[in-house]
């Protein structure tokens, strides 16, 4: 693992003889000394030594003097300081540079940080999953990758604002014509509400979106075949009546290999950032120093 660790990170300015580790042999690297408060905890000091090592590897390499967003910030910085100032903006970072403002500045330290964070995560071509892993992944973790079943019903709405105050009665009515339809059509029924249609596919995610929580629970609790309502809206009333349902279900990998891909890189990046941090930790000596 120091092998593959090291042959990445060499470019981030880590000082090991090449010989020695394409040898195996473990290499003694710098040796750092990290202050903490004097009550941190264990897991307050791991923390500061993981941070400590990556800031020197990202200043090795010399990130916090050629990224772009470092190079934007302090521009930034030095028009705050010399809002008068008309020289280019290199001019205005090459400056910032010979103050060593990046050295003590927050938001360049964040980004080293996280920079160092994506080069440890960096997943070589051996390491990509092959298709048979994608599908594995895929089954194994089906539930995250669930698409949620639609349902195909009919729907009737009654308006709130064009019939106020008959709302109510207008909605009893509505409900007794509908049982005397048995399976007849209710063509021509109800008021217009824009997006509506007589009949309609949505997944119950759609219809909360649409109409509401109260529409989508009825819709997807209904017994295909019977109406239901008066159900209320924010816009008025409605009947629904459920003519089929298709369950859930989890798509094929040809149609979400790259959710799934992602899904899974997530988890190889993860280890390989833990991998990697590791041995540079045991790569260093590390000194600790608390102070008051």
């Amino acid at each position: 693992m120091l092998r593959t660790l090291l042959n990445f990170f060499l470019i981030g300015g880590l000082l090991f003889g090449a010989k020695a580790f394409f040898e195996g042999r473990r290499v003694e690297g710098p040796e750092i000394t990290v202050r903490v408060p004097a009550s941190a905890t264990p897991a307050e000091v791991d923390a500061a030594v993981r941070e400590a090592i990556l800031l020197r590897e990202a200043r090795l390499y010399g990130w916090d003097k050629r990224d772009p967003i470092v190079f934007k910030h302090l521009v930034r910085n030095m028009r705050f300081i010399e809002p008068d100032s008309t020289e280019d903006d290199l001019t205005l970072y090459m400056r910032a540079i010979e103050m060593n403002m990046q050295a003590h500045d927050p938001v360049v330290r964040s980004r080293l940080l996280y920079r160092a964070g994506e080069a440890l995560a960096y997943v070589p071509e051996d390491r990509m999953p092959t298709r048979d892993q994608l599908e594995s992944h895929r089954q194994a973790e089906g539930d995250q990758f669930e698409r949620e079943g639609r349902v195909r019903f009919q729907h009737i709405f009654l308006s709130r604002s064009k019939r106020v105050d008959s709302l109510v009665a207008d909605a009893a009515a509505m409900q007794t014509r509908l049982a005397a339809l048995g399976d007849d059509p209710a063509s021509g029924l109800g008021d217009p509400l824009p997006g509506l249609r007589a009949e309609q596919t949505a997944t119950p995610s759609q219809i909360k979106d649409d109409y509401g929580l109260e529409l989508a629970k009825a819709v997807e609790e209904a017994v295909p075949g019977a109406w239901r309502g008066p159900v209320p809206s924010v816009y008025g009333l409605h009947f629904v009546r459920v003519i089929d349902k298709e369950p859930a279900y989890v798509p094929p990998l040809d149609v979400i290999a790259a959710e799934v891909r992602a899904d899974l890189l997530r988890g190889v990046r993860d280890e390989l950032r833990k991998e990697r941090m590791a041995a540079l930790r045991d790569a260093y000596t590390v000194r600790i120093e608390r102070v008051p």
